[in-house]
């Protein structure tokens, strides 16, 4: 679940609990409303009401936006027949564009980044390399050998293939004693 979701459920839930409680106590003739006109003719009471009304208010503009947004979670059409149409997840892409860059012997980690264009997918690949590793050459067999593993083994049209090498990973050498 993602965070803003559940940010969202729980003060979704703290408020409702707020206003059930305030509800029952009203009924229950806890609270009257000339407590509730003298607790508002306190000024400092008032200006507190209103910054939390206007809280609350930003807060449901912002779920009500976030609500019609959509699914965050994209999948990418493989093949489309009169049979139906066959998707493959961001996390399996991600699976698969991992495997390709790790069978590179001079690539220690890679993060890639997905989205789309007009002409295809766009992969930006984040790398962690070893430090004796000819850069230019690794970035550019990474690229072709991504590109060619979703072309040609999941179908996918790959428009580009960006990446960053984040660092030069240093070797691990063992402590002499």
């Amino acid at each position: 679940m993602r965070r803003q979701y559940l940010f969202f459920q729980i003060i979704s839930s703290l408020i409702l609990i707020l206003l059930s409680a305030s509800a029952l106590a009203v009924a229950f003739d806890y609270f009257t409303w000339s407590q509730m006109e003298a607790f508002l003719a306190i000024p400092a009471n008032n200006w507190g009401l209103i910054a939390g009304s206007v809280l609350v208010l930003l807060f449901a503009i912002w779920a009500l936006i976030d609500a019609f947004r959509g699914p965050s979670g994209r999948d990418v059409v493989i093949h489309e027949s009169g049979l139906g149409r066959v998707e493959i997840a961001d996390s399996a892409l991600e699976n698969v564009i991992r495997r390709a860059a790790r069978n590179v012997r001079e690539v220690r980690e890679v993060k890639p980044i997905l989205r789309t264009d007009q002409d295809g997918l766009v992969v930006k690949l984040l790398l962690n390399v070893n430090p004796d590793a000819n850069l230019p050459e690794v970035s550019k067999f990474v690229q072709e050998i991504v590109r060619e593993q979703l072309e040609k083994k999941v179908g996918v049209q790959v428009s580009k293939v960006e990446v960053l090498i984040r660092s030069v990973a240093t070797e691990v050498r063992p402590r002499v004693e």
